[in-house]
């Protein structure tokens, strides 16, 4: 009859609406794998003053796909940055990466995740300068994310 549908084999009846709703279950599914758009900024702080935040990337309770991180330090002169990232652990902020760099001497795009790794809390990321040359400078991120 029309609008109906066996399985090869099984014999079972299978309506055209319950095509659609399994058809719109698996086109959710592949959305995911785009991933979410592309997050780009940039943060103005003091950062000789004291370390401070740069961005958050993820949430509380959220499973993601963490696929690049990467920060551009091209208005820094200080020749120590150090670049923090801080997660929950079982419910309290513990440091999990921290590196210097040199803004005169490395690169002025920093690769900080290249490769993927799953969060499920918020990732903070900071950074500190050792020079007051460095304080009102902007500095840029990107990264991206796809949903779990």
């Amino acid at each position: 009859m029309p609008g109906e549908f066996y399985v090869e084999g099984k014999q079972e009846k299978v309506s055209l609406q319950g095509i659609l709703v399994r058809l719109d279950e698996i086109e959710a599914k592949l959305d995911k794998l785009a991933g979410e758009e592309p997050a780009t900024g940039s943060v103005t702080a003091d950062w000789n003053t004291a370390e401070s935040d740069i961005v958050s990337v993820g949430a509380e309770d959220i499973r993601y796909k963490l696929h690049s991180l990467l920060l551009g330090i091209h208005n820094l002169v200080g020749i120590v940055i150090t670049v923090r990232m801080y997660m929950p652990v079982n419910g309290n902020e513990r440091k999990v990466y921290e590196q210097t760099f040199n803004a005169t001497a490395d690169p002025a795009g920093l690769w900080l995740v290249n490769g993927t790794i799953g969060i499920h809390q918020a990732l903070r990321v900071t950074l500190e300068s050792n020079s007051a040359a460095d304080n009102g400078k902007e500095v840029d991120y990107d990264f991206m994310l796809e949903a779990m």
